[in-house]
């Protein structure tokens, strides 16, 4: 199973979503083939299927709930459509965060009884993952860009063996 320190040292190279679930690529980049042909990637990737931020100090800087919100140019408007890219507010604010910051790494992790996840990058920016279900539904999973399936899967119930 993947060990989740080995995100230790790793750069942060992008956010983003698919739906409302988030993924954070994370080390160095590289190219795997997928079904749109070569995608330039991450080696390690975090998707995040639970309740999320990430803050700063005491100031909350992205948050999972953003997703729902409109951007500021839907404010106002009654056609809000959260799952358009770029419509909502988690859009805005990933690209002002991910475009703003010089080169971030992933500083220590910390992994709670629970598997909640904490994750303390070099700018002062901490990732906040909690687990929020009691069942074996997925709520978080980091895994390695390769053939083999050796991921690190946490659900309400526990860490799930590969």
């Amino acid at each position: 199973m993947l060990n989740i320190e080995i995100l230790k040292g790793t750069r942060l190279n992008a956010i983003g979503r698919a739906a409302a679930m988030c993924w954070i690529s994370l080390g160095d980049l590289i190219e795997i083939e997928s079904r749109s042909g070569l995608r330039t990637v991450g080696q390690y990737a975090l998707d995040v299927d639970c309740p999320w931020r990430i803050r700063c100090n005491s100031k909350i800087l992205l948050a999972s709930t953003d997703m729902f919100e409109p951007a500021s140019t839907h404010q106002h408007d009654e056609t809000f459509e959260w799952d358009i890219q770029g419509n909502n507010l988690f859009d805005e604010r990933v690209a002002m965060l991910c475009n703003n910051e010089p080169t971030i790494t992933v500083q220590s992790i910390e992994l709670s009884s629970t598997n909640d996840l904490k994750i303390i990058f070099s700018n002062n920016y901490i990732l906040e993952v909690f687990v929020c279900g009691s069942t074996d539904v997925e709520q978080w999973r980091l895994f390695e860009h390769k053939e083999s399936k050796d991921d690190f899967v946490v659900t309400g119930c526990g860490l799930v063996k590969n």
